[in-house]
């Protein structure tokens, strides 16, 4: 059940939007890997998603646990990018998928995550997934961006981090995340090329996560 209705909206999600049919249309990357290490709390777990929605509030106008994560989203984000742990996947990807591959790569790390999560974290998946979507419910330090407000309404209504799993679930996300591109891409009709690519590279991943555990100080949390 959706932690957020309708109602709490102030806006109209539109018609199309009044479906139980996974939509995915306002998917950003990686929401399971940023709050995988975050802290669990509401004023750090929305900090960890802010920045695929905002820019960073002013300190007077927020938690320093807020900051502080915010700031550790982008660093997560740095180091995904740049980390050559990734570079053969990327480059795997980026002759179908050319300057998307980055996000194709954030998007099965999401995949990858769901699907190890006993590795990763002492919770199981879907209780992790509740707590989660309900410590962003009950953040109020400040309005959330529109955006954001309607992207977590169908994330925990859809419950996207244990879909996560699936395949048909992480291609719904890549699905999504197409139509969010404001240019022609090559996603949707690759989507099933993309997955075919990861199974070739799941060792890399793990390798990945373990080492990014340890650049952010975080390998205490993890199992």
């Amino acid at each position: 059940m959706a932690l957020w209705t309708v109602r709490d909206l102030p806006f109209d999600l539109g018609s199309a939007h009044y479906t139980d049919t996974p939509l995915y249309c306002l998917s950003s990357m990686n929401f399971l890997g940023h709050c995988l290490y975050s802290d669990a709390n509401p004023a750090a777990l929305a900090g960890s998603l802010w920045p695929d929605f905002a820019c960073r509030p002013s300190e007077e106008s927020c938690s320093v646990s807020f900051l502080q994560h915010f700031d550790q989203h982008q660093q997560i984000d740095h180091l995904t990018d740049n980390s050559s742990i990734l570079e053969p996947l990327r480059q795997a990807l980026r002759p179908v998928f050319r300057k998307t591959a980055p996000l194709i790569v954030d998007m099965l790390l999401d995949h990858f995550l769901a699907n190890h999560w006993v590795q990763f974290h002492i919770q199981p998946l879907p209780i992790f997934a509740q707590q989660s979507y309900q410590h962003l419910h009950n953040f109020n330090e400040r309005v959330l961006p529109e955006r954001m407000q309607r992207t977590l309404y169908w994330m925990s209504r859809q419950d996207w981090f244990v879909r996560y799993q699936s395949k048909e679930g992480i291609k719904d996300a890549l699905v999504g995340m197409a139509r969010r591109i404001r240019f022609a891409n090559p996603i949707v009709e690759n989507r099933d090329t993309a997955l075919g690519i990861y199974a070739d590279f799941q060792s890399d991943m793990t390798v990945f996560i373990e080492w990014l555990s340890k650049e952010l100080g975080e390998q205490k949390r993890l199992r």
